[in-house]
């Protein structure tokens, strides 16, 4: 379906058109957020004995034997033998396990955009509408669409000129936001 000019593109999701008989209101646009489904839970484990510290990141090796960089934020507290320890405070030895929790929850942002206007002619496929600032504009129709008119369901080639009509319009785009909780326990080498 082609939305025209004026209504937006529809970027992703939904699109719902219906058109009742008006009721005494100007255009108006909401915007939402709401749940898309059941967010996602996945639980990683990483083990890693420590090679080197610096001021924010610290290299590990791990049991493959492979060494890897971690960024390290400002402020983490690593858990060693039970006691909160800072980045500085590790020792080169240290065997640390990092348990990765994280979550993803979809959600849909839904824009409604509720707009009035005079049919000025109608086709089986298409409508014109005369909106409520004086401009005239063409909307493509599905095939089998009904309008709600006075209470009625109507085809559009059973619409007449003057009919007055609300079109509403709905976009949903997805989106997931993503959250990490990050874990790091460990033991510090025996002296």
């Amino acid at each position: 379906m082609r939305i025209p000019r004026g209504f937006g593109a529809l970027a992703a999701g939904v699109l719902s058109v219906s058109l009742v008989a008006i009721v005494s209101a100007q255009s108006t646009q909401t915007k939402e957020t709401v749940p898309g489904g059941a967010a996602k839970v996945t639980t990683k484990e990483v083990k890693g004995e420590v090679v080197l510290t610096g001021s924010n990141w610290l290299i590990a090796k791990d049991p493959a034997g492979e060494y890897r960089i971690y960024d390290v934020k400002a402020g983490r507290k690593f858990i060693i033998n039970g006691v909160p320890k800072t980045l500085g405070e590790l020792q080169k030895g240290t065997m640390l396990t990092a348990k990765v929790t994280t979550t993803e929850t979809p959600l849909v942002k839904r824009t409604t955009k509720i707009t009035q206007g005079t049919l000025f002619w109608s086709s089986p496929k298409s409508v014109i509408v005369t909106l409520e600032n004086g401009e005239n504009k063409q909307y493509e129709v599905p095939p089998d669409f009904k309008f709600e008119v006075e209470g009625k369901q109507l085809s559009t080639i059973e619409l007449r000129p003057g009919m007055k009509l609300t079109a509403t319009r709905i976009v949903e785009e997805p989106m997931v936001t993503i959250s990490e909780d990050v874990v790091v326990t460990g033991t510090a080498p025996m002296k």
